[in-house]
């Protein structure tokens, strides 16, 4: 059962293995179209590392001899902000394993030379997997600074700049029920597909309809991408500690913990066998969805993925089809009262296939048009561009005159948009939405921790919501797929974007076209020493 052939896609970029050094199980698994299952390791701070890996010592063993585990993937800072590196753990477990593993990057608290040095000392310690995650709210956050978060969407890019070969995933959200929230995760992943991801990862979920429908949605766009479904079991005693901290992302519903709770006071084990069986279901039910593998969180022993596999084989000869599979999900679901749980928030839940009905208000449609008009008339095209031009073009960024200009830039747009001058405006391809109104800076789309609208930081609503509504009532949704924004370099912070953009060295967005990336604006072409080489957020009509 564990090896059978499924009809998953593959994606097109994957690399191919190599013939020396520890084989890459992965991408094989991906290559030849195997159902495969990962195991999640978390380096924490908590924990003495070699305490850990004294304990995955038989389990490292085991995943080395057995074809269906594809190895494992390493965590980054979940625990705390000071948990032990990823690659130094992930580095020992393909040592020990002979199997490459999935080293996570998380961008919280990070700049792009950040990732410039991860990608270095992967390639020195011979990792060709990585997993990009803009990360959760930073634990700790800086005193007397605000933190910084590398968007996902730009370090896809990144890496696939520095190296073309190496294998890239990014993550998926589906479990999202608003209109808003959900459509701006599907649009923000094609922008990770056209920057290059390999592999598309969801979080943790118990809906199965929101895996289906992430499936129908990478279908439908021939998106050509193989997912992977991030499963782990849950028990009532976990499902409490999730919803008392929070954590960014997983829906847990009432009715979902009634359950649980059930379970752990109806059973000796106090619901940890029914956990497993959940969990094999929920194996089982992607794997006919056609998700090319999953990747197991809360597994850490030989004799548990011992356990979960003779389940799942059960369960598999049990549920030789959907329909069984079904029936066979919905009695796992049902509470003691025979009423089933929901694992969807009950106040109507949004699903893709009840279509989109929401747009901006008046207000915000005539503030996009408005400064539509403004941009274009002021910084594109007509006199009054060409006299500002003139006028601002020669300025440098840390001059006395360039300190003036950012200024004054900051004076006109705060009020306006919030802005702080991060030295490369891209309002133009965020629909006048600055992006630096998002607690983490984020230009290309939503992270995974947003609920009912609301930011991961629940102080506001998220602006890519907000994003996606003026987009859609412009006719402009295909910017939020297709527009490649890139992160803003730490040493343009606080200096005017005027003059570089009048020197055509804006921030360097790509559009996506054909399965390929092409500079928006390719009359910029011009770099000042400030950043790349690359494009004008200025948009065409």
């Amino acid at each position: 059962m564990d090896d059978k052939v499924i009809t998953a896609p593959t994606g097109p970029s994957a690399p191919q293995v190599g013939a020396e050094g520890p084989s890459n199980a992965l991408r094989s698994a991906l290559r030849d179209r195997r159902f495969f299952w990962s195991l999640e390791f978390i380096p924490s701070s908590q924990k003495v590392l070699r305490d850990d890996f004294n304990k995955l010592e038989e389990l490292a063993s085991a995943v080395s001899l057995m074809p269906t585990l594809t190895g494992f993937s390493v965590t980054d800072r979940v625990i705390s902000d000071h948990d032990p590196d990823p690659i130094a753990a992930a580095s020992h477990l393909m040592a020990k394993t002979g199997k490459q593993p999935l080293v996570h990057f998380s961008g919280k608290g990070r700049e792009t030379h950040h990732l410039e040095d991860t990608l270095r000392r992967m390639q020195d310690n011979g990792l060709e997997n990585i997993l990009m995650l803009t990360g959760d709210r930073l634990h700790e956050e800086p005193v007397g600074s605000r933190p910084r978060y590398l968007e996902s969407v730009p370090a896809i890019a990144m890496a696939k700049a520095f190296n073309p070969n190496i294998f890239v995933a990014g993550a998926l959200n589906p479990f999202k029920y608003r209109e808003e929230d959900g459509m701006a995760q599907y649009l923000k992943l094609g922008k990770k597909i056209n920057a290059g991801c390999d592999l598309i990862i969801t979080q943790v979920g118990y809906d199965i309809i929101k895996h289906e429908e992430a499936m129908y949605w990478i279908d439908g766009r021939k998106y050509n991408t193989p997912i992977v479904a991030n499963l782990m079991p849950m028990t009532a005693a976990r499902a409490r500690y999730i919803r008392a901290n929070q954590l960014a992302g997983v829906t847990v519903t009432d009715s979902f913990l009634a359950l649980l709770e059930a379970d752990e006071a109806l059973t000796s084990d106090r619901g940890v066998a029914r956990s497993m069986r959940r969990l094999a279901l929920q194996i089982l039910g992607v794997r006919y969805l056609g998700y090319a593998g999953v990747q197991l969180t809360g597994i850490h022993s030989l004799t548990k993925v011992k356990e979960l596999q003779a389940i799942v084989r059960e369960c598999a000869e049990i549920c030789p089809d959907r329909i069984t599979w079904r029936r066979a999900w919905e009695e796992a679901c049902t509470l003691p009262s025979s009423d089933r749980a929901s694992l969807a928030p009950r106040d109507t839940p949004w699903y893709l296939l009840k279509g989109t009905t929401q747009f901006a208000s008046g207000k915000a449609r005539a503030k996009y048009h408005v400064m539509k008009f403004v941009h274009d008339w002021a910084f594109e095209r007509g006199p009054v561009s060409r006299l500002f031009g003139t006028a601002v073009r020669a300025i440098g960024r840390r001059t006395p005159a360039g300190k003036i200009t950012e200024r004054v830039e900051r004076a006109i747009k705060n009020p306006i948009f919030g802005c702080e001058t991060c030295g490369m405006c891209r309002l133009a391809a965020t629909q006048y939405v600055c992006p630096e109104t998002c607690p983490k800076g984020l230009a290309n789309g939503p992270c995974g921790g947003t609920a009912k609208n609301l930011c991961e930081f629940r102080d506001r609503e998220c602006i890519h919501s907000a994003k996606y509504r003026i987009a859609k009532s412009a006719g402009r949704l295909d910017e939020l797929e297709r527009l490649i924004i890139p992160a803003v370099p730490a040493a343009l912070r606080h200096t005017s974007s005027w003059p570089p953009h009048f020197r055509g060295q804006g921030p360097a967005i790509k559009v996506a076209q054909d399965g390929r990336l092409f500079p928006l604006n390719p009359r910029n072409a011009v770099d000042d020493g400030d950043q790349s080489t690359g494009s004008n957020p200025a948009l065409t009509s």
